[in-house]
C-alpha cells in the first residue's frame, strides 16, 4: 500500500533500498531480464472502486477531457512531474462526451494531480501495461475506476 486514505504511507523498496534503510522490501526490485540490473520499478498499480456512477461522474461535468486510452509518457520520480500522451480522448461540454481530440497530452505533478480528483467511479478494472525505466521494459499491471480530476494542464496541437 502506498497511499492509503489519501496519505503517502509508503514507498516502493527493493532489497538494496530495504537494507541500507532498515525497511522491509516491497517487492519492487525488478529488471527486464537477466543481463539487466533490478530496480525499483512499479509491479500491479492501481486504485481502489469509490461509489460514484461513472455516467453521473461524466453529467456532472460541465466542461472537461474524458480520456480513454493514455499512450504512455513519462514521470520525474525525483519531483513526480509527469507527462502523459493519450490515444483516445474527447471533449466533454455540459455533461456529454463530444468531440474527439488528437495528439493530447496530460502535464501534472502526481502529488498534486492525487489531491485533485472529487470523484471515484464504481467501475475499477485492471488492464496490462508496461514500465519503461532506463532502457528496460517490463510488463505491469494497472487499474482504477473512471475518475474526475478537477484541474489539469492538458497540452496539444491545435489546426488553424
Amino acid at each position: 500500500m502506498l497511499i492509503e486514505d489519501g496519505v503517502l504511507v509508503d514507498y516502493m523498496w527493493d532489497r538494496n533500498r530495504s537494507a541500507k534503510s532498515d525497511h522491509p522490501q516491497s517487492g519492487n526490485g525488478r529488471r527486464q531480464s537477466y543481463k539487466h540490473l533490478p530496480m525499483v520499478r512499479m509491479t500491479n498499480t492501481y486504485m481502489l472502486a469509490g461509489q460514484e456512477d461513472p455516467e453521473n461522474i461524466i453529467s456532472s461535468t460541465p466542461k472537461g477531457v474524458y480520456v480513454a486510452k493514455l499512450s504512455g509518457g513519462q514521470v520525474n520520480t525525483a519531483t513526480g512531474d509527469f507527462v502523459f500522451g493519450t490515444s483516445e480522448a474527447y471533449l466533454i461540454e455540459n455533461g456529454k462526451i463530444t468531440t474527439p481530440l488528437r495528439d493530447t497530452n496530460l502535464i501534472g505533478n502526481g502529488p498534486e494531480i492525487l489531491s485533485l480528483i472529487d470523484a471515484v467511479g464504481n467501475d475499477f478494472s485492471m488492464t496490462p501495461g508496461t514500465c519503461g525505466k532506463d532502457g528496460q521494459s517490463v510488463s505491469v499491471g494497472c487499474g482504477q475506476a473512471t475518475l474526475r480530476v478537477s484541474q489539469m494542464t492538458i497540452g496539444g496541437t491545435a489546426d488553424a
